[in-house]
């Protein structure tokens, strides 16, 4: 018998390959969604697919990569994909590199986000910054308390 003493971690490159790999698979599932039922993923009330964190980073990817949201877009459309993005930052499964594609979100639809908010009298721009930045000091005390525990035991 073999007994196998190594440590089970895995390597950086080969988390991020794992994460990308279930980024690609979530992406091809919820690529068949509306919106609605991104919200309804999001907000954990989907039985198929518990949400995790690579579901949140492939909704945020799919937003950005299809480019749906335009000027233009109908107002019920936008605010409900900002809510996604609200909640997405709430999510506490969300990683660093969801942080980042939320900024990359942000930055992607500045335009058409400023435009909501001039046409709905909204602060949906001034939200999601806040949102973003809660969300990277969420990741930074769950890296401190992973790091403690690890420290620990």
């Amino acid at each position: 018998m073999i007994i196998n003493l190594s440590d089970g971690h895995k390597t950086q490159n080969e988390a991020k390959i794992e994460r990308e790999k279930k980024i690609a698979l979530m992406y091809d599932i919820i690529s068949l969604w509306d919106k609605k039922a991104l919200q309804s993923y999001v907000y954990n009330k989907n039985k198929a697919y518990p949400n995790s964190d690579a579901g949140m980073a492939a909704i945020l990817e799919y937003f950005i990569k299809r480019d749906e949201l335009q000027v233009g877009t109908l107002a019920e459309e936008l605010k409900t994909a900002f809510d996604i993005v609200l909640s997405i930052a709430k999510n506490h499964k969300i990683s660093y590199q969801t942080t980042d594609l939320i900024y990359s979100f942000i930055k992607h639809f500045e335009e058409v986000i400023h435009f909501y908010d001039r046409q709905s009298a909204q602060t949906y721009y001034h939200k999601l910054i806040q949102a973003y930045e809660s969300s990277v000091k969420m990741v930074n005390k769950k890296m401190e308390i992973e790091k403690e525990i690890r420290v620990k035991y």
